[in-house]
Protein backbone atom coordinates (compact mmCIF):
# COMPACT_ATOMS: atom_id res chain seq x y z
CA UNK A 1 0.00 0.00 0.00
CA UNK A 2 1.30 3.43 -0.87
CA UNK A 3 0.83 5.14 2.21
CA UNK A 4 1.67 8.52 0.41
CA UNK A 5 -1.57 8.91 -1.32
CA UNK A 6 -3.44 9.72 2.34
CA UNK A 7 -1.39 12.23 3.04
CA UNK A 8 -2.05 15.83 2.70
CA UNK A 9 -0.64 17.97 0.07
CA UNK A 10 -0.57 21.16 1.96
CA UNK A 11 1.89 19.36 4.40
CA UNK A 12 4.71 18.46 2.76
CA UNK A 13 7.00 20.66 3.46
CA UNK A 14 5.96 21.37 7.22
CA UNK A 15 8.81 19.85 9.36
CA UNK A 16 7.37 18.39 12.88
CA UNK A 17 8.38 21.23 15.63
CA UNK A 18 11.59 20.52 17.00
CA UNK A 19 14.98 21.98 19.27
CA UNK A 20 18.36 20.32 19.26
CA UNK A 21 19.28 19.46 22.46
CA UNK A 22 23.18 18.79 22.44
CA UNK A 23 24.58 17.74 26.12
CA UNK A 24 25.04 21.28 28.08
CA UNK A 25 25.69 22.34 31.86
CA UNK A 26 23.32 25.04 31.67
CA UNK A 27 20.25 25.58 29.70
CA UNK A 28 19.60 29.23 28.26
CA UNK A 29 17.65 28.64 25.06
CA UNK A 30 14.10 27.99 25.86
CA UNK A 31 12.84 31.09 27.65
CA UNK A 32 12.31 28.85 30.76
CA UNK A 33 12.40 29.91 34.33
CA UNK A 34 15.18 28.77 35.73
CA UNK A 35 13.72 28.26 39.62
CA UNK A 36 12.29 25.03 40.75
CA UNK A 37 8.74 25.58 42.17
CA UNK A 38 9.51 26.29 45.83
CA UNK A 39 9.72 23.59 48.02
CA UNK A 40 6.07 23.86 49.83
CA UNK A 41 4.54 24.43 46.98
CA UNK A 42 5.90 21.30 45.72
CA UNK A 43 4.75 20.03 48.67
CA UNK A 44 1.33 21.41 48.81
CA UNK A 45 0.72 20.43 45.20
CA UNK A 46 1.87 16.66 46.55
CA UNK A 47 -0.78 16.69 49.32
CA UNK A 48 -3.24 17.69 46.85
CA UNK A 49 -2.44 15.09 44.53
CA UNK A 50 -2.47 11.96 47.10
CA UNK A 51 -6.34 12.24 47.16
CA UNK A 52 -7.25 12.51 43.95
CA UNK A 53 -9.32 10.09 41.99
CA UNK A 54 -6.80 9.23 38.87
CA UNK A 55 -10.09 7.11 37.11
CA UNK A 56 -12.33 9.89 37.05
CA UNK A 57 -11.75 12.57 34.44
CA UNK A 58 -11.04 16.13 35.28
CA UNK A 59 -12.99 19.25 35.30
CA UNK A 60 -14.12 19.56 31.72
CA UNK A 61 -13.86 23.28 32.12
CA UNK A 62 -10.83 24.31 34.93
CA UNK A 63 -13.70 25.57 36.76
CA UNK A 64 -11.61 26.26 39.72
CA UNK A 65 -8.68 27.62 37.82
CA UNK A 66 -10.86 29.66 36.07
CA UNK A 67 -12.44 31.37 39.30
CA UNK A 68 -9.32 32.11 40.64
CA UNK A 69 -8.02 33.56 37.27
CA UNK A 70 -11.24 35.75 37.17
CA UNK A 71 -10.35 36.99 40.31
CA UNK A 72 -7.03 37.79 40.42
CA UNK A 73 -7.91 39.40 37.15
CA UNK A 74 -11.00 41.06 37.66
CA UNK A 75 -12.37 39.20 34.66
CA UNK A 76 -15.84 37.36 34.86
CA UNK A 77 -14.96 33.94 34.49
CA UNK A 78 -17.34 33.58 31.72
CA UNK A 79 -14.37 35.22 29.75
CA UNK A 80 -12.15 32.88 30.13
CA UNK A 81 -10.45 29.70 29.00
CA UNK A 82 -7.66 27.48 30.09
CA UNK A 83 -5.41 24.84 27.84
CA UNK A 84 -3.11 23.05 27.31
CA UNK A 85 -0.89 25.54 26.66
CA UNK A 86 -1.41 29.01 25.73
CA UNK A 87 -0.48 26.86 21.90
CA UNK A 88 -3.51 24.91 22.18
CA UNK A 89 -5.75 27.67 22.47
CA UNK A 90 -4.31 29.76 19.62
CA UNK A 91 -4.75 26.71 17.53
CA UNK A 92 -8.52 26.40 18.67
CA UNK A 93 -9.05 30.14 17.81
CA UNK A 94 -7.93 29.44 14.45
CA UNK A 95 -10.21 26.18 13.89
CA UNK A 96 -13.29 28.51 15.23
CA UNK A 97 -12.38 31.92 13.37
CA UNK A 98 -10.73 30.91 10.18
CA UNK A 99 -12.35 31.16 7.21
CA UNK A 100 -11.92 30.58 3.25
CA UNK A 101 -11.74 34.56 2.80
CA UNK A 102 -9.79 35.17 5.60
CA UNK A 103 -6.04 35.60 6.19
CA UNK A 104 -3.92 34.93 9.51
CA UNK A 105 -1.04 37.38 9.52
CA UNK A 106 1.45 38.48 12.05
CA UNK A 107 4.62 40.17 12.45
CA UNK A 108 8.40 38.61 10.91
CA UNK A 109 10.72 37.68 13.17
CA UNK A 110 7.85 36.15 15.49
CA UNK A 111 6.59 33.14 17.28
CA UNK A 112 6.72 30.40 14.93
CA UNK A 113 3.95 28.16 16.23
CA UNK A 114 1.56 31.15 14.43
CA UNK A 115 2.97 30.41 11.09
CA UNK A 116 2.68 26.17 11.71
CA UNK A 117 -0.56 26.05 13.15
CA UNK A 118 -2.38 28.37 10.45
CA UNK A 119 -0.69 26.20 8.19
CA UNK A 120 -2.25 23.02 9.89
CA UNK A 121 -5.60 24.64 9.96
CA UNK A 122 -5.23 25.16 6.08
CA UNK A 123 -5.41 29.15 6.57
CA UNK A 124 -4.18 31.71 4.58
CA UNK A 125 -0.80 33.01 6.29
CA UNK A 126 1.06 36.12 6.21
CA UNK A 127 4.04 37.33 7.28
CA UNK A 128 4.67 41.05 7.53
CA UNK A 129 8.34 42.06 8.15
CA UNK A 130 9.39 44.33 11.23
CA UNK A 131 11.30 47.46 10.07
CA UNK A 132 14.75 48.59 11.56
CA UNK A 133 13.54 49.27 14.89
CA UNK A 134 11.99 45.58 15.40
CA UNK A 135 8.85 47.52 15.27
CA UNK A 136 5.21 47.29 13.48
CA UNK A 137 4.90 49.16 10.16
CA UNK A 138 1.76 51.51 10.60
CA UNK A 139 1.02 52.13 6.88
CA UNK A 140 2.24 48.41 5.28
CA UNK A 141 -0.46 47.10 8.04
CA UNK A 142 -2.99 48.77 7.20
CA UNK A 143 -2.86 48.16 3.47
CA UNK A 144 -2.09 44.60 4.05
CA UNK A 145 -5.20 44.49 6.55
CA UNK A 146 -7.36 46.05 3.62
CA UNK A 147 -6.62 43.20 1.29
CA UNK A 148 -8.57 40.95 3.19
CA UNK A 149 -12.24 40.30 4.09
CA UNK A 150 -11.43 38.92 7.29
CA UNK A 151 -8.45 39.43 9.61
CA UNK A 152 -6.96 37.15 12.42
CA UNK A 153 -3.75 38.96 13.49
CA UNK A 154 -1.24 37.13 16.27
CA UNK A 155 1.17 40.10 17.91
CA UNK A 156 3.77 38.18 20.37
CA UNK A 157 3.92 41.38 23.29
CA UNK A 158 6.57 41.24 24.06
CA UNK A 159 7.61 39.66 20.82
CA UNK A 160 9.27 36.67 20.50
CA UNK A 161 12.06 36.54 19.43
CA UNK A 162 13.09 40.17 19.36
CA UNK A 163 12.18 40.99 23.23
CA UNK A 164 10.48 43.92 22.51
CA UNK A 165 6.99 45.29 22.90
CA UNK A 166 5.15 46.83 19.67
CA UNK A 167 4.01 50.48 19.25
CA UNK A 168 0.71 50.24 21.09
CA UNK A 169 -0.91 53.23 19.05
CA UNK A 170 -0.76 51.09 16.12
CA UNK A 171 -2.45 47.78 17.82
CA UNK A 172 -4.94 50.01 19.12
CA UNK A 173 -5.25 50.93 15.47
CA UNK A 174 -5.75 47.43 14.20
CA UNK A 175 -8.59 46.76 17.16
CA UNK A 176 -10.69 49.66 15.50
CA UNK A 177 -10.98 47.66 12.51
CA UNK A 178 -14.39 45.89 11.97
CA UNK A 179 -12.46 43.28 9.98
CA UNK A 180 -10.07 41.90 12.37
CA UNK A 181 -9.68 40.39 15.59
CA UNK A 182 -6.47 40.96 17.01
CA UNK A 183 -4.74 37.91 19.31
CA UNK A 184 -1.99 39.34 22.10
CA UNK A 185 -0.04 37.17 23.17
CA UNK A 186 1.42 38.08 26.36
CA UNK A 187 3.26 35.17 27.39
CA UNK A 188 6.17 37.09 28.94
CA UNK A 189 3.48 39.75 30.36
CA UNK A 190 5.02 39.04 33.89
CA UNK A 191 8.31 40.44 32.65
CA UNK A 192 6.87 43.47 30.74
CA UNK A 193 4.01 44.35 32.96
CA UNK A 194 2.54 45.72 30.15
CA UNK A 195 -0.78 44.77 29.16
CA UNK A 196 -4.00 45.56 27.59
CA UNK A 197 -6.12 43.63 29.59
CA UNK A 198 -7.83 47.18 30.76
CA UNK A 199 -8.90 47.69 27.08
CA UNK A 200 -11.31 44.73 26.28
CA UNK A 201 -14.43 46.93 27.50
CA UNK A 202 -13.34 49.17 24.38
CA UNK A 203 -12.94 46.35 22.05
CA UNK A 204 -14.93 43.19 21.95
CA UNK A 205 -12.51 42.17 19.14
CA UNK A 206 -9.40 41.80 21.56
CA UNK A 207 -7.83 38.46 22.81
CA UNK A 208 -5.61 38.00 25.53
CA UNK A 209 -3.67 34.76 25.71
CA UNK A 210 -1.31 34.13 28.79
CA UNK A 211 0.89 31.19 30.16
CA UNK A 212 2.14 29.60 33.40
CA UNK A 213 5.26 28.04 31.52
CA UNK A 214 7.31 31.53 32.38
CA UNK A 215 7.44 33.56 35.07
CA UNK A 216 5.43 30.83 36.93
CA UNK A 217 7.76 28.13 36.07
CA UNK A 218 5.35 25.61 35.11
CA UNK A 219 6.26 24.47 31.35
CA UNK A 220 6.48 21.33 31.72
CA UNK A 221 2.76 20.95 33.17
CA UNK A 222 1.55 22.98 30.04
CA UNK A 223 -1.27 25.31 31.53
CA UNK A 224 -2.67 28.78 29.66
CA UNK A 225 -5.61 30.57 29.75
CA UNK A 226 -7.18 32.82 26.98
CA UNK A 227 -9.88 36.62 27.60
CA UNK A 228 -11.67 36.87 25.64
CA UNK A 229 -15.44 38.41 25.38
CA UNK A 230 -18.10 35.33 25.80
CA UNK A 231 -19.31 34.99 22.78
CA UNK A 232 -15.45 34.81 21.43
CA UNK A 233 -15.03 31.90 24.18
CA UNK A 234 -18.11 30.42 23.41
CA UNK A 235 -17.04 29.81 19.54
CA UNK A 236 -13.80 28.47 21.36
CA UNK A 237 -15.76 25.91 23.39
CA UNK A 238 -16.89 24.45 20.35
CA UNK A 239 -13.29 22.88 18.81
CA UNK A 240 -11.63 22.74 22.39
CA UNK A 241 -11.06 19.39 23.38
CA UNK A 242 -12.80 18.23 26.23
CA UNK A 243 -10.61 17.30 29.48
CA UNK A 244 -8.02 19.34 27.37
CA UNK A 245 -6.49 19.90 31.07
CA UNK A 246 -5.42 17.25 33.55
CA UNK A 247 -6.41 17.12 36.79
CA UNK A 248 -2.43 17.62 38.21
CA UNK A 249 -2.31 20.51 35.19
CA UNK A 250 -5.40 22.14 37.18
CA UNK A 251 -4.12 21.58 40.48
CA UNK A 252 -1.04 23.14 40.35
CA UNK A 253 -1.76 26.15 38.76
CA UNK A 254 -4.92 26.78 41.32
CA UNK A 255 -1.56 26.51 43.44
CA UNK A 256 0.62 29.00 42.32
CA UNK A 257 -2.20 31.83 41.82
CA UNK A 258 -2.77 30.78 45.90
CA UNK A 259 0.48 31.58 46.52
CA UNK A 260 1.42 33.91 44.08
CA UNK A 261 3.87 36.55 45.92
CA UNK A 262 5.97 33.74 46.24
CA UNK A 263 7.04 34.19 42.73
CA UNK A 264 7.82 38.19 43.35
CA UNK A 265 11.02 37.90 43.97
CA UNK A 266 12.10 35.33 41.56
CA UNK A 267 10.70 37.85 38.92
CA UNK A 268 12.92 40.76 40.56
CA UNK A 269 16.08 38.99 40.12
CA UNK A 270 15.28 37.84 36.65
CA UNK A 271 14.74 41.33 35.70
CA UNK A 272 18.04 42.68 37.77
CA UNK A 273 19.83 39.92 36.12
CA UNK A 274 18.27 41.09 32.27
CA UNK A 275 19.90 44.67 33.52
CA UNK A 276 23.16 43.18 34.16
CA UNK A 277 23.34 40.86 31.48
CA UNK A 278 22.02 43.67 28.73
CA UNK A 279 25.00 45.97 30.26
CA UNK A 280 27.46 43.02 30.06
CA UNK A 281 26.61 42.11 26.82
CA UNK A 282 26.51 46.02 25.74
CA UNK A 283 30.18 46.21 27.07
CA UNK A 284 31.65 43.56 24.92
CA UNK A 285 33.58 43.68 21.91
CA UNK A 286 31.94 42.47 18.75
CA UNK A 287 28.18 41.88 20.21
CA UNK A 288 25.11 44.05 19.99
CA UNK A 289 22.11 43.56 22.19
CA UNK A 290 18.74 44.33 21.64
CA UNK A 291 16.70 46.51 24.17
CA UNK A 292 14.36 43.99 25.20
CA UNK A 293 10.95 43.69 28.13
CA UNK A 294 11.35 39.91 28.13
CA UNK A 295 13.51 37.18 30.13
CA UNK A 296 15.43 36.71 27.32
CA UNK A 297 18.40 38.64 25.15
CA UNK A 298 18.27 39.18 21.49
CA UNK A 299 21.77 39.71 20.44
CA UNK A 300 23.89 40.27 17.50
CA UNK A 301 27.64 38.91 16.42
CA UNK A 302 30.05 40.59 14.52
CA UNK A 303 31.78 37.43 14.04
CA UNK A 304 29.85 34.44 12.88
CA UNK A 305 26.89 33.33 15.19
CA UNK A 306 27.22 30.03 14.61
CA UNK A 307 31.14 30.07 16.14
CA UNK A 308 30.03 31.77 18.89
CA UNK A 309 27.41 29.42 19.53
CA UNK A 310 29.31 26.60 19.16
CA UNK A 311 32.25 28.49 21.56
CA UNK A 312 29.51 29.01 24.52
CA UNK A 313 28.73 25.14 24.01
CA UNK A 314 31.58 24.08 24.48
CA UNK A 315 31.62 25.96 27.71
CA UNK A 316 28.82 23.82 28.83
CA UNK A 317 26.11 26.80 27.59
CA UNK A 318 23.32 26.24 25.22
CA UNK A 319 21.33 29.43 24.29
CA UNK A 320 19.10 29.83 20.69
CA UNK A 321 20.96 29.59 17.04
CA UNK A 322 18.85 32.38 15.04
CA UNK A 323 20.94 32.83 12.58
CA UNK A 324 19.12 32.81 9.12
CA UNK A 325 19.50 35.12 6.21
CA UNK A 326 17.28 38.58 6.70
CA UNK A 327 17.24 40.60 9.83
CA UNK A 328 18.29 37.29 12.83
CA UNK A 329 21.82 37.00 10.45
CA UNK A 330 23.93 36.61 13.46
CA UNK A 331 21.61 36.45 15.94
CA UNK A 332 21.73 34.32 18.73
CA UNK A 333 19.27 34.95 22.03
CA UNK A 334 19.87 33.70 25.41
CA UNK A 335 17.52 33.34 28.64
CA UNK A 336 18.24 35.16 31.28
CA UNK A 337 18.90 32.39 34.17
CA UNK A 338 20.15 32.54 37.85
CA UNK A 339 22.89 34.47 38.76
CA UNK A 340 25.31 31.63 38.72
CA UNK A 341 24.04 30.29 35.05
CA UNK A 342 24.60 33.92 33.96
CA UNK A 343 27.59 33.93 35.16
CA UNK A 344 28.66 31.03 33.20
CA UNK A 345 27.16 32.53 30.49
CA UNK A 346 29.33 35.52 30.45
CA UNK A 347 32.32 33.43 31.24
CA UNK A 348 31.45 31.43 27.73
CA UNK A 349 31.31 34.57 26.16
CA UNK A 350 35.14 35.95 27.81
CA UNK A 351 36.72 32.82 26.31
CA UNK A 352 35.92 32.95 22.80
CA UNK A 353 39.05 33.31 20.69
Amino acid sequence: MNLRQFFREDLADLKPYHVDQPPHRVKLDANESPFNLPAEIRQEITEAMSQLKFQRYPDAGSTLLRTQLSEQLEVDKEQIVVGNGSDELIGNFMLAFGQSDGCVSFPTPTFSMYQILAQIARLKAVGRPLNERFDLNAEEWDFHLNTNAINLVFISYPNNPTGNNFSAEIIRQMLSRSDTLVILDEAYYEFSEQTFLKERGRYPNLIITRTFSKAYGLAGLRVGYLIAHPEIIHEINKVRLPYNVNRFSQIAATTLLRCQNRFSPQIQLILSERERLFKALKATRGLHPFPTDANFILFRTDSPAKQVFQSLLAHGVLVRDLDRPGPLKNCLRVTVGTPMENNLFLEGLGSRR
